[in-house]
């Protein structure tokens, strides 16, 4: 079984290095811990040096779209993380980009005995950045998804990040709003201040789960927080732009990729895309998923 599972994660591995998409052996995954164990493998053999974590799925529209459970996380790999990049090359699978905040660590989060809560993980944040989280597979879709999440790298494609405020309070971010544009039109808006679900919630979480594991945070570490919209559909040609009050906003242009930059069918993700007028202002792009309200949060429940 362990070799099965090695093979799984290095082929993993393969197809994001060449950015293509073929059909895995991922039903065979059994639970959590073996699909943490393909993760791990395919991160070993895609990267060397790792940035942080992403989170994925940390509200409920955006686990509805994916099939999640619960949150799901995984490092980011060095190369697979950019500051203000301007154009990016999207692979096969893309599922679409997500709405983030990144922030930087000023020290150990959980230290040693230290309680985890949204002071603390407040206390542990020097910096912030507003990012653009990209999402997508490097297989078909198979078996349990959100077994299969986890172990394709919890989708994580890419991280590109706008400049990065310093001096700020993290806590600050229970009132800031989102607003997301493709070539200028308005697709998606959040305002977290109206829901009682802190940003920073999502940081304890994942202190939490670190520190089962028997690990933690790292001074220097970026975690993203998850999409604070719906997942937005981009497409190659299209140029998005996310913008956080008071927090700076991320640009980026993407580009096809010249054999195999294709994105994923609507039946790979087994999900209508919106056609819904109360979260898109314009047909296309549209979001991945529709709602009418977005609210930042949706970990409460399992912190």
């Amino acid at each position: 079984m362990d070799d099965m599972l090695d093979r799984l994660g290095e082929q993993l591995a393969q197809n994001r290095k060449a950015g293509v998409v073929t059909g895995l052996a991922l039903s065979a995954i059994a639970d959590e811990a073996e699909a943490i164990a393909v993760q791990q493998t395919a991160l070993d053999a895609y990267d060397s040096d790792f940035k942080g974590y992403a989170l994925v799925g940390t509200t409920d529209v955006t686990r509805r779209t994916l099939g999640l459970r619960e949150p799901i996380y995984a490092p980011i790999p060095r190369k697979a993380f950019h500051e203000e990049l301007a154009a990016y090359t999207l692979p096969a699978g893309m599922i679409g980009a997500q709405c983030e905040l990144a922030l930087t660590l000023g020290r150990t989060f959980p230290a040693p005995g230290e309680a985890i809560g949204m002071e603390a993980a407040a206390d542990a944040v020097v910096a912030c950045q507003p990012a653009i989280g990209l999402l997508g597979r490097r297989t078909k879709p198979a078996g349990d998804a959100h077994l299969t999440a986890i172990a394709d790298f919890g989708l994580h494609v890419a991280t590109i990040c706008g400049a990065s405020t310093r001096h700020l309070d993290p806590l600050a971010t229970a009132t800031l709003s989102v607003r997301a544009t493709i070539d200028g039109n308005a697709v998606a808006k959040a305002d977290p201040a109206a829901s009682d679900e802190h940003p920073l919630l999502a940081l304890a979480w994942l202190a939490r789960q670190l520190r089962m594991r028997r690990a933690a945070l790292s001074a220097g570490d970026i975690v993203t927080l998850g999409s604070f919209t719906p997942m937005l559909q981009v497409l190659p040609g299209q140029g998005l732009t996310v913008a956080f009050a008071g927090f700076g906003t991320v640009s980026c242009e993407f580009r096809q990729a010249p054999a195999t930059g294709m994105l994923l069918s609507r039946s790979w993700l087994d999900r209508p895309v919106c056609r819904s007028s109360a979260c898109c202002t314009v047909k296309r792009p549209r979001t991945v998923d529709a709602a009418p309200a977005i609210r930042h949060g949706g970990v409460r429940p399992r912190l």
